[in-house]
């Protein structure tokens, strides 16, 4: 079988336990196992940093804007565009560039990218629309958050997203990878969560997007 192959790996605990029971101790040599080992180091990497990750990022939320709903849905829409990103990204590398797999480090280095940088422009947005609750409704405190922040933040994510981009033309199959699935995340995040999404789960909850926050609880009167 193809040597590079999930199925390859996977026989590698069973070479181990088969050759162990001739020998004190068995070793297994080549690229399949050594793929293996990177494997499993990858996903016991997953399992600790991205609750790391997201751990950190929504204590750092919550400590801001004092509101435990914003935190959860803020949290939840970068979520969303790193899964949408790795479901894109895959159907596009796998039916436009013929890849056959995605590289095992490819999520948790895309899970990092795309979730910092779309907290990032949540935060500023979702700020600017904090402090316009204190002189407007929140349905109108909502429209000219986006309107104040829109400009600055779809410029900053067309001209990442392109930087990203560049990395395609490198002649290096784990930085095209990365380059195309972060490059459609800082997208996803750009022209659909932050403008549309965030700002409608947000004017939906109405004051209890603010929960249990009290400093903005008798402002928004829709």
């Amino acid at each position: 079988m193809n040597p590079y192959s999930n199925e390859a790996m996977n026989l590698i605990p069973k070479i181990k336990k088969v050759g162990g029971e001739e020998a004190t101790k068995a070793y297994v040599a080549g690229q399949t196992a050594a793929q293996y080992d990177s494997r499993a180091v990858t996903e016991h990497d997953e399992k600790v940093i991205i609750p790391l990750v997201i751990a950190l990022i929504s204590i750092l939320l919550l400590t801001y804007l004092r509101s435990l709903t914003a935190t959860l849905y803020l949290v939840l829409s970068v979520l969303i565009s790193y899964a949408s990103a790795i479901g894109l990204g895959w159907l596009i590398l796998h039916h436009g560039f013929g890849v056959t797999a995605i590289s095992g480090l490819i999520p948790l280095y895309a899970f990092v990218f795309i979730v910092a940088l779309g907290e990032d422009y949540n935060i500023f947005m979702i700020s600017s629309i904090w402090k316009n609750t204190k002189k407007w409704p929140l349905r109108k405190a909502v429209q000219e958050g986006v309107h104040q922040t829109g400009g600055v933040i779809t410029s900053a994510g067309v001209i990442l997203a392109a930087t990203f981009l560049v990395l395609t033309t490198l002649p290096i199959n784990l930085l095209v990878q990365f380059g195309l699935i972060t490059a459609i995340g800082i997208l996803l995040d750009t022209f659909l969560v932050r403008p549309l999404l965030v700002p409608a789960v947000t004017t939906l909850f109405g004051r209890w997007a603010f929960w249990p926050g009290k400093k903005y609880k008798t402002v928004s009167k829709d």
